[in-house]
């Protein structure tokens, strides 16, 4: 279990029901995998046991029930796998520290796609990746990343989830 410092809102008293997964990584790796998931393994800091503790359970229930994972570029897959979602579920779209890795255009691209699709689209990442939201932020945030839904700012976050600072107008 994922612990977190919940700070400025409720402990949640439910979670949602999710009936479909799916990723989109131009290398996905199979955590079912033994050298996959040595390899993640490799990728947390010796002393961060809690970190790979948290890793070996996630794999854990990933195993178990596997989502649809696709090789490839998500600007080229998105619409793709977006249509593969059951026709009576809320889609949603989530990333964490993944635009970084794109270029300003590419973003761009990502956001209209999103949005077109009628997603709820919610994004966890550095403060200057999207371009919205440095400016949405109150002076003085906590240090971490931002939990964005549509585009706006609803919490600051502990990049590997130590933390959870709601922003006032969430």
């Amino acid at each position: 279990m994922l612990e977190t410092e919940l700070r400025g809102r409720p402990t949640p008293t439910h979670l949602p029901e999710i009936v479909w997964r799916a990723g989109i990584d131009l290398n996905p790796l199979d955590v079912a995998d033994p050298a996959s998931l040595e390899w993640l393994e490799t990728l947390v800091w010796p002393e961060h046991d809690e970190r790979r503790r948290n890793l070996h359970a996630a794999a854990s229930v990933v195993a178990a029930e596997r989502p649809l994972l696709v090789a490839g570029d998500l600007n080229d897959l998105f619409e793709e796998v977006a249509a593969q979602a059951p026709a009576d579920a809320m889609l949603v779209v989530f990333h964490s520290a993944v635009l970084v890795y794109l270029s300003p255009d590419a973003r761009e691209s990502f956001f209209g796609k999103v949005r077109t699709s009628g997603a709820v689209w919610i994004s966890n990442e550095g403060k200057s990746v999207l371009s919205d939201v440095p400016s949405q932020l109150p002076a003085g945030t906590d240090n971490g990343t931002v939990l964005a839904v549509e585009g706006t700012p609803v919490a600051v976050v502990g990049p590997h989830g130590q933390f959870f600072n709601a922003l006032a107008a969430s």
